[in-house]
């Protein structure tokens, strides 16, 4: 009966008091330490105590740190996989980190294809440099088919968003485009703006 009594109170207690994992953890203290006061042990550690419990901006943060091996040694397998956790959580800087890391092959296999689908992704976030990059992409034919008219719509978009590159590399492509062509891509690029997500940094 006692044991029995020390059951149910211990079932009581969990109901009543529920674990709070993330309580020992602290996101605004780790951004803080991390851009303002450059302590980049603390930042780091109370990054992984948050990326450890599925916070998409820690786990983007801990891929920067290793990525740029900032208080620790680089680290690019580590970047690869905290960015891969923040990315698949729909994350747009993280999956424009990830699109990087696959094209330079750096703690990944060299996948152009999977460079494109994370490019891609993180355009359509919002992620200004991502667009950019994404007209290369297809203005190259870099792990897609290239697509000129998508190239001139990508770039629109991000000439509009204040990439500096952008318009330029529109503009040559321009000169071997139809007034068709151009004209479609300004109608992709009309209809890509208003789907686009806005980039929360939370």
């Amino acid at each position: 009966m006692v044991y029995r009594t020390h059951i149910l109170t211990g079932l009581l207690t969990f109901v009543l008091c529920p674990v709070t994992p993330l309580a020992y953890a602290d996101f605004d203290a780790g951004l803080a330490a991390y851009t303002q006061h450059y302590d980049y042990q603390r930042a780091y550690r109370e990054f992984l105590a948050e990326a450890q419990h599925g916070h998409r901006v820690a786990q983007f943060y801990l891929g920067e740190i290793c990525e740029g091996g900032v208080g620790r040694p680089i680290d690019y397998k580590a970047a690869f996989r905290w960015y891969r956790d923040s990315a698949r959580q729909g994350y747009g800087p993280a999956q424009q980190r990830l699109a990087s890391l696959y094209f330079d092959g750096r703690g990944v296999t060299r996948n152009l294809t999977k460079a494109f689908e994370w490019q891609e992704k993180a355009a359509r976030q919002g992620q200004v440099v991502a667009q950019y990059r994404l007209g290369r992409y297809y203005a190259r034919g870099l792990g897609v088919q290239k697509d000129p008219v998508r190239a001139y719509a990508w770039w629109t978009l991000a000439a509009v968003r204040g990439d500096p590159d952008a318009m330029p590399d529109r503009d040559k492509l321009a000169a071997s485009l139809s007034d068709a062509q151009i004209e479609k891509a300004k109608a992709l690029a009309q209809a890509w703006e208003k789907s686009l997500k806005t980039v929360v940094m939370k």
